[in-house]
Order: C-alpha cells, then sequence, then structure tokens
C-alpha cells in the first residue's frame, strides 16, 4: 500500500468487500474516521460508506469539536456561488449521488432529482417517492430550507423518510447549496 497521506485516513479495505457486505460498519470505523459516532451518539450509515467507496472519496473534511447549526447562507444574496465552493460541495455531493440524480432528463432515483431544486415545491416531483409527512408540507425550497434539512432532515420534516443523519458543518451544508444553485 502507498505511504500514507498527511491528513488522510488509512483506508485498507478492497471495494470489492464493501460491495459483498463483509465489513462491518465497527470494523469499518477504526480505519474510517466519517463512520465514528458524532457527539450526539449518531453514526452515519453503511449506505453512506458504500457511495464514498465507490466514487473514490476517503472521508469529509475533519470535524470541528463543536455542532456548528447556524444557518449556513443568507438567501437574500444574489451573488453567483464561489466557484471553490461549488467544487466542494460537488466532492461532498458523492454522497447524496447515491439516491439523487442530478441531471433534469435522468428522472429519480431512489430519493427525487435535485436539478432544479431551489425555488421548487417540496415533494411535487411526479416520479418520486415522498414520505406522507413530505408530501403534507407546504413550502417551497431555497437556501434556508435547504441548510435546516442537510443540518438533519427529520428537523425540518418530522416524520420524513429520508435515512440521512445530516452534516453539523455549517461549511459543508453550504458547499452542497453552493452546488446545488449550479443545477
Amino acid at each position: 500500500m502507498a505511504p500514507r497521506k498527511p491528513g488522510r485516513p488509512q483506508i485498507s479495505i478492497r471495494r470489492r468487500q464493501v460491495l459483498k457486505g463483509a465489513l462491518s460498519l465497527s470494523a469499518l470505523s477504526l480505519s474510517y474516521p466519517l463512520l465514528r459516532p458524532a457527539p450526539g451518539g449518531t453514526a452515519f450509515g453503511a449506505g453512506l460508506l458504500c457511495a464514498a467507496m465507490l466514487c473514490g472519496i476517503a472521508a469529509l473534511p475533519p470535524a470541528t469539536a463543536a455542532d456548528d447549526s447556524a444557518p449556513a447562507t443568507d438567501s437574500a444574496t444574489a451573488e453567483p456561488p464561489d466557484p471553490r465552493l461549488v467544487a466542494r460541495g460537488k466532492r461532498l455531493y458523492v454522497f447524496c449521488r447515491a439516491c439523487h440524480a442530478t441531471e433534469e432528463v435522468a428522472g429519480s432515483k431512489i430519493g427525487p432529482n435535485l436539478a432544479g431544486i431551489l425555488n421548487r415545491q417540496a415533494a411535487i416531483l411526479e416520479d418520486s417517492l415522498y414520505s406522507d409527512a413530505l408530501k403534507q408540507q407546504d413550502f417551497v425550497w431555497d437556501e434556508e430550507k435547504l441548510d435546516i434539512w442537510l443540518l438533519r432532515p427529520a428537523t425540518l420534516v418530522p416524520g420524513t423518510s429520508m435515512a440521512f443523519v445530516g452534516l453539523p458543518q455549517k461549511e459543508n451544508r453550504a458547499a452542497i447549496i453552493a452546488y446545488l444553485k449550479t443545477l
């Protein structure tokens, strides 16, 4: 195996083993910091790991000591997003890609297609399976709603069926939102 780069976790897991389901979440958390429990005791799911491994992403940037739950963006600004932030958001979006398409012609996967998500009514795409809780909501996706959703989906829509723990880092949420603005 190649020498480890500073700041990167040592990954000694073959993608084939992940696909076969041969590894447990607890065994992976030893060498994969992304899977270590968050301060609240929650951990990312195995599906998230599979998406990360299949797409070659080793880990998100290191977590900060505090959970930064302040809104990531200001929806009043109409400036184009920073290209570096968009590029970071595209890299982070790999975790969403397992369930969400981004090309308009692609249709929906497990989750709805996210092309044009900003300023779209919630739960409106006909070819998507939405939870009853989300179908009952009456809001339009804006940057503020997306930020709350990415922080923890159940905070915005209690009873949602989206199995995503959330992104506690404000910078990561802002980056994904910046990327979604370009779709």
